[in-house]
């Protein structure tokens, strides 16, 4: 049986479709782009107002939290999931828990699918109208650790930011949180990479990462505290 990991790993955007050809792609999406299920409405054949009211209603935008899926028909990554994560008539327009509902779905549904490397953008970040940076990575910190405690085969998670600054300054984030988190104040070297440990929902995850590169983390299950 394979080992349950999770690796989250910082690219750059432009490496999509050249170095790396993910099984899904997550984008994020306002929710006044994404209605759910429609139907057309004939009002020619509807029977009464409150028929006419049930059929309109599946013409109203997505709730946030929630996610569309559709496959490919292109190359590249199979799957294309919509998080629908922003209402831009707000302000902010997005808020952490509303990101962290859509993506541990959106994981979950990849998983169910059979996919490996999963792409996506740095859901919440949206100029100046969504999150912070801070938040969005203390956010997939959140994620990271739900998913893995349920996890049961390797999973490469790439989060696909635009500049190199912007890669940077996440990948601080990402490792200021961890040692925000972790149980205990220890950098052991394992493999070449410093290992912090991390307790999450009656388990120990061990996280390692390479200290100084521009990178994510890699996170594997260390057994239940006792």
């Amino acid at each position: 049986m394979e080992r349950a990991t999770l690796r989250l790993d910082l690219d750059l955007k432009d490496a999509l479709e050249t170095r790396l050809v993910p099984d899904a792609l997550i984008l994020q999406e306002d929710r006044n782009l994404v209605m759910s299920p429609s139907s057309v409405l004939d009002l020619e054949e509807v029977r009464d107002s409150e028929e006419a009211l049930e059929t309109a209603a599946t013409e109203l935008p997505m709730a946030l939290g929630r996610y569309r899926v559709w496959r490919s028909p292109d190359e590249g990554p199979r799957w294309i999931y919509q998080a629908v994560v922003h209402d831009l008539s707000l302000s902010p327009s997005c808020r952490p828990g509303d990101v962290r509902r859509s993506l541990v779905s959106i994981l979950t549904d990849a998983l169910r699918r059979g996919s490996r490397v999963v792409a996506t953008e740095p859901l919440g970040l949206w100029k100046m109208s969504g999150l912070e940076v801070q938040e969005m990575a203390d956010v997939f910190d959140e994620v990271i650790f739900e998913v893995i405690t349920n996890l049961d085969r390797p999973l490469r998670v790439v989060m696909l930011l635009e500049h190199m600054e912007h890669l940077g300054e996440v990948s601080r984030f990402l490792r200021s949180g961890l040692l925000r988190r972790a149980s205990r104040s220890f950098h052991t070297v394992s493999d070449d990479a410093a290992m912090v440990e991390v307790r999450h929902a009656g388990q120990r995850l061990n996280v390692r990462f390479v200290p100084g590169s521009l990178s994510g983390y890699m996170v594997t299950l260390g057994g239940a505290v006792v």
